[in-house]
């Protein structure tokens, strides 16, 4: 009797759980208090809901060509971001988290 593999396959499922593993920590040890902070918790709040699209666009935005100072001062809106950054789904998340943390404050 065989039996037919399911949609998603358990080693799929290791793969998301492991890559979220993964960007969890990458996200909490950035290099500046600054990101750690921000995207360390957006992370904490959001990569167990992500799709792996989500996490694919938010790994390269993290761990792309752009330095930590550059995307601190694109989330907190100090400076326009380039469009590949802009048009970004991950980063679309993280600057609603960061606008939604900054209204919380006031």
């Amino acid at each position: 009797m065989t039996f037919s593999s399911p949609a998603t396959s358990t080693a799929a499922v290791e793969d998301l759980d492991m890559m979220r593993a993964r960007l969890l920590y990458q996200s909490k040890k950035r290099g500046i208090l600054e990101n750690d902070i921000l995207i360390g918790a957006f992370a904490e709040r959001n990569l167990s809901k992500m799709n792996q699209e989500q996490l694919e666009s938010y790994d390269k935005l993290i761990n792309g060509e752009h330095m930590e100072w550059d995307l601190f001062y694109f989330m907190s809106g100090k400076k326009e971001p380039p469009a590949d950054v802009a048009n970004s789904s991950a980063f679309k998340l993280i600057k609603a988290f960061v606008d939604e943390r900054q209204f919380a404050k006031k």
